[in-house]
């Protein structure tokens, strides 16, 4: 339900009685003319086939290993693998992995210990059975039912703010999901998952983190978190579509940057001792990265072993995940989840928020991105706070007339990083 003059904005919640039929709710936020959209996304026959045959699809997940040894270099097929059986594979294995293997097929003439690069491919080995094209295409995939176009909500004078009528709690670890995320008005969400208030003093955020170091785990929809994250607490910059991938400089005196590329670096207020630091996960699907350049979270989190457990992490990982097979990213969650365990009975005041996924504008991969939060939840639910993502973000390119992609406009993120302050500094 959206009205793009008011920048309003929400996803309904569908609950499906098994008789047939089915309850739709949505929270009446704002007054006025709505317009309703009622889509059916995928049918039961696309998602048993996703289930039963995409998710247990080895090989999928796939890169061209580059070896190279002075001036010879060699390029091979490299892909991961939990089930079955391999020989004559290069194999480079990591705990932070589990059961799961990174193989390479071997070079003709150098040894495996020469991998220095890979490169997602987009030709991976394994690909699940013939797919059934047709469940992903009109008129049995994006379809929109038959239903009201629009209604009009009267404006209710109440002295209760949505918070007070509905006593939305404030937000806390392991908290239970609400009927209804929350909606957009104007450039605003409204959680009613738990209270978010707007931080727009920069001293008031500073003295929230001081002391602190915060550490932001994911990929480039997470670099936009940092990048947004350093423009709150006080670095001069204003954070938009052109700049948010570039490194900022450091300020002598003020802010000190380390850096090693675009995908790890490290901003100090040097004035408040806030760290912030940005990893990009390992096994990514880029182009030409170092093997040994991005590290294993787990591996990340178990370093942290600092006397004063000042830990704020954030940690972000579904948007490379997708052609994993769902046992494999199980694991890598599993063994995270073990680490960040161990942290918070060495350091229990760490405040850990799990981010979840939002939709890449595929059909085909949709189900799958949705199918993560519940697998997020369900691995990580205990002591971090989780946040799902989803509604939010499909809310808010109904209201802005925007359309859902990978990178999403920074304000939108703006609110995203707003939201996560009010777990991190009002907890």
């Amino acid at each position: 339900m959206y009205n793009t003059k008011e920048k309003f904005g929400t996803m309904g919640k569908v609950i499906d009685h098994d008789d047939g039929t089915y309850s739709v709710y949505l929270y009446a936020g704002a007054a006025g003319v709505m317009n309703l959209k009622f889509t059916l996304v995928l049918q039961r026959e696309a998602i048993q086939w996703l289930k039963s045959v995409v998710l247990s699809t080895e090989k999928r997940a796939a890169w061209i290993g580059t070896f190279t040894q002075g001036n010879v270099t060699e390029k091979k097929d490299c892909f991961i693998q939990r089930e079955g059986t391999w020989e004559d594979k290069c194999q480079f294995p990591h705990i932070a992995l589990g059961k799961t293997m990174f193989l390479c097929d071997p070079p003709a003439t150098l040894p495996c210990g020469t991998l220095s690069l890979i490169t997602v491919s987009r030709k991976p080995k394994g690909k699940a059975t013939e797919t059934p094209t047709s469940l992903f295409k009109k008129p049995n995939a994006l379809q929109n039912i038959n239903g009201p176009n629009s209604l009009e909500i009267k404006d209710i004078m109440t002295r209760s703010s949505d918070y007070e009528m509905h006593a939305v709690p404030k937000c806390r670890a392991n908290i239970s999901d609400a009927l209804l995320d929350g909606y957009w008005l104007k450039d605003r969400w409204v959680s009613m998952v738990c209270q978010n208030r707007q931080w727009k003093d920069t001293g008031e955020v500073q003295q929230c983190l001081r002391n602190k170091e915060v550490y932001f785990l994911g990929d480039s929809t997470t670099r936009q978190w940092f990048q947004i994250f350093i423009e709150t607490f006080g670095y001069p910059i204003k954070v938009n579509a052109s700049n948010w991938r570039k490194q900022v400089d450091s300020i002598p005196g003020s802010y000190k940057v380390t850096a090693e590329d675009d995908y790890s670096w490290d901003l100090h207020d040097i004035k408040n001792n806030i760290t912030a630091v940005y990893h990009h996960h390992a096994l990514s699907r880029h182009s030409a990265i170092p093997i040994h350049r991005f590290p294993y979270f787990s591996d990340v989190v178990n370093q942290l072993r600092a006397p004063q457990c000042n830990y704020v992490i954030l940690i972000s990982l579904w948007a490379h995940f997708d052609t994993w097979t769902k046992d494999s990213f199980v694991d890598r969650l599993v063994i995270l989840k073990e680490n960040i365990d161990r942290l918070l009975q060495r350091c229990p005041r760490t405040k850990i928020v799990i981010k979840g996924p939002h939709e890449r504008n595929s059909i085909g991969n949709h189900w799958l991105l949705y199918d993560m939060i519940n697998t997020l939840k369900d691995v990580f639910k205990g002591s971090v706070f989780f946040f799902d993502i989803w509604d939010m973000n499909f809310a808010y390119a109904y209201a802005n007339k925007k359309r859902i992609d990978i990178h999403m406009p920074m304000d939108l993120i703006r609110e995203e990083v707003n939201f996560f302050l009010n777990y991190v500094c009002l907890n």
